[in-house]
This record gives C-alpha cells, structure tokens and sequence, in this order.
C-alpha cells in the first residue's frame, strides 16, 4: 500500500515536471491562449468586478430598507428595488462628471485648436534655431527629404492610415459598447442571485475539502470580501479628496484645463499613488501648448500635492480603511507595483491586508495556547 502511495507521489511530480518544462518552452503558445480565454471572458470578468462593486451600496439599501419596513415578506421585491437605486446611483455620479466636464472640455477643445498652431511655430523657430546652428544636420536633412519625399506615396499613406484607424475606432467602440452591456446584464444576474451563487460556491468548497480547512477557506472568502469592499470605498474616498485638493490649488493658481485634470486625477487615481501620474503627464502636456514654462510649474505643483497625499492621506484613509497601518501600506504597494505592475498596485494592498490579518489571527491563537500575554 505504501509503494503504491509512493509511487502515486512520483507520478504526480513528473508530470508537473514534464508539465512545467513544456510550459517553459511554449511560454508565448501560453500567453496567446490566454489572452484569447480572457478576451471571451472579459465581459463576464468586468461584470464580477461590477457586481462586486454594486454590491457595496446594494447591500446598505437593502439593510435599509429592511430595517424600516419590518414586513419584508417580498424579499425579490426589496432586491429590485436595490439593485435599481445602485445603478441609478452609478449613473447619477457618471452624470455629474459628464455634466461638470461636457462644457468644460468643449470650451478647452476649442482653446487647444486655437493655440495648436502657434505651439507648432514655436517647435519650428526651435528647429530653425537649431538647424541655424548645426549645419551638417540641416544638410542631410535635406538630402534624406529629397532622395525619399514622394508626396502621392505620402498622402496614400496618411490616408490608407486615417481609413485604417476609423475603422478601428469604429469596431472598437461597437466592441466595447457589446462588452459593456454584456457586463452590466451579467453583474444584474449575479447581484439578484448572490445567495445561491455563494450556497453553491459553499457546496463546493465543503465537497471537494474536509470541515476543518473549508471553515478556513469560508472563513478567508469573508474577510477577502470583508477587506476589499472596505478597500474600494476608502479608494473612492481618497480620489475624490485628492481631486477636490487638485481642483482647488489650480484655480488658485489660474491654471489652464483646471477642472478637466482634476477629474482626470480623480479617475486614474483610483490606481493607488502612482495613477495620478498619467494625469499629471497629460496635464502637462495640455498646460505646455498654451504656456511650456507654466507646465514645469505644474509639474512641481503636482508633485509636491502627490506626495503629501501618496504619504499623508492615501495611507491614513485606505491603509486604515483595510486594517493597515501607514508604514505597511506604503510597502504593500511598492512591493506589489514593482512585482505585477498597476495590477499589483490594485490588489496588493487588500492582498496585505488579508495575509496580515491571518498572520494576526494565527499569532493570537497560538500565544493563547501556550498562556503568554504580550
């Protein structure tokens, strides 16, 4: 009976060898299926990440309602009713930016147009000057141009590449839209029947282990689902303050593209500490068509806000929201960004979060088995 089990052991460790060695050496064959497995399953992916989302606000209204009507015999209904409020939430505040930033960015658009041509004269006197100054440069710039310029070549190009990119667009946006909708249908499905999907999920777990290590999954899944809604809503917290703070600052200084930065800022915020800096990038580059030297002035601004809320604020309100203090949430993130890029920025600081409170859990228990108080 040994042997057996022993020989069992050594089949299953060669063929995760062989296994493993062939995955190795087929690493972009991998890649490609999994790409083509995620991009069926991203509809359905964004919809668990919706519902997730949803179910934040869904699961307060429903307490709500709940409490203040006490005959809540119609359960189905009370979910309706909940499901429907957090969407119409969602919607309200996609809303509000809309109409905050519609205005603004076509007034802004404008400006861009105008001064679009000027900012392309100053990078010509800048070339000018340059080519005035390097000769040689400007010699064989010329004979490249002559020797490779054909302007019929040229213009079948630019348009076969503006054909191109609208069709692209085009697909593109249809996709997205399709993906949207299959997303927002699914996270509705999945919202109206949470509870079987966690019997059934429950089922599953207590079949395939024995009671003691399900309990422990159970209990892991609760304070996983426990960490990362507390998780979302301290992010959306910390991004709305910092797009306040940002808003505020570049009105004060009469920056250009104030209110559309500062919602921007808000967006790519939610990308812990590091997000914010594809809007300061952009930022940057609006502000320098219209005044280049007040775009390095934004560029100071913007860090000196980034850090005071990358080490003051976002550690205080997400670290406390998840159970984290300040010193591990900095870690948490910077480990999880240098390891898995924006993904390990999103999900390291709740994946901390929750090893931190197992490690916790364990510590307690074992120092109360052995009697010692600390």
């Amino acid at each position: 009976m040994d042997n057996i089990k022993e020989m069992k052991k050594w089949i299953v460790l060669i063929l995760i060898a062989v296994i493993s060695y062939w995955g190795i050496n087929n690493l972009s064959f991998l890649f490609s299926i999994f790409k083509k497995i995620f991009n069926v399953l991203s509809p359905f992916i964004l919809g668990g990440v919706l519902a997730f989302i949803l179910n934040i606000p869904m699961t307060k209204i429903e307490n709500g309602i709940k409490k203040k009507f006490e005959n809540k015999k119609n359960k189905s209904i009370i979910r309706i009713v909940s499901i429907t409020l957090s969407l119409l939430i969602l919607v309200f505040i996609i809303g509000i930016i809309a109409f905050l930033l519609i205005p603004e960015l076509i007034e802004n658009i404008q400006l861009l147009i105008k001064n679009i041509p000027i900012f392309i004269q100053h990078i010509e006197d800048w070339v000018i000057n340059l080519l005035d100054k390097y000769p040689d440069v400007q010699m064989k710039l010329e004979e490249t141009l002559r020797k490779n310029t054909d302007v019929n070549d040229i213009m079948l190009k630019l348009l076969n590449y503006l054909l191109n990119g609208s069709i692209g667009f085009i697909s593109t946006l249809i996709s997205s839209i399709i993906t949207l909708f299959t997303a927002i249908v699914f996270a509705i499905y999945m919202l109206s029947q949470k509870e079987y999907l966690l019997r059934g999920t429950k089922k599953v777990i207590y079949a395939c282990f024995d009671k003691k290590k399900a309990n422990k999954l159970m209990e892991m899944g609760i304070l996983a689902n426990d960490v990362f809604s507390k998780f979302i809503s301290g992010q959306c917290v910390e991004a709305a303050i910092l797009g306040s703070i940002f808003f505020v600052v570049l009105s004060i200084f009469r920056f250009p593209y104030a209110l559309i930065i500062s919602i921007f800022t808000t967006i790519t915020a939610l990308i812990p500490i590091f997000g914010a800096m594809i809007a300061m990038i952009i930022g940057a580059i609006l502000i320098a068509i219209i005044n280049p030297i007040q775009a390095v002035i934004f560029i100071i601004v913007f860090q000196v806000i980034q850090q005071i809320e990358g080490n003051f604020i976002y550690p205080r309100i997400v670290g406390k929201s998840v159970g984290l203090s300040p010193m591990w949430t900095l870690l948490a993130i910077t480990v999880g960004g240098s390891l898995f890029g924006i993904v390990g920025m999103l999900i390291g600081l709740p994946l901390a979060s929750i090893l931190y409170a197992i490690i916790k859990v364990n510590v307690n228990n074992r120092l109360k088995e052995k009697k010692i108080e600390i």
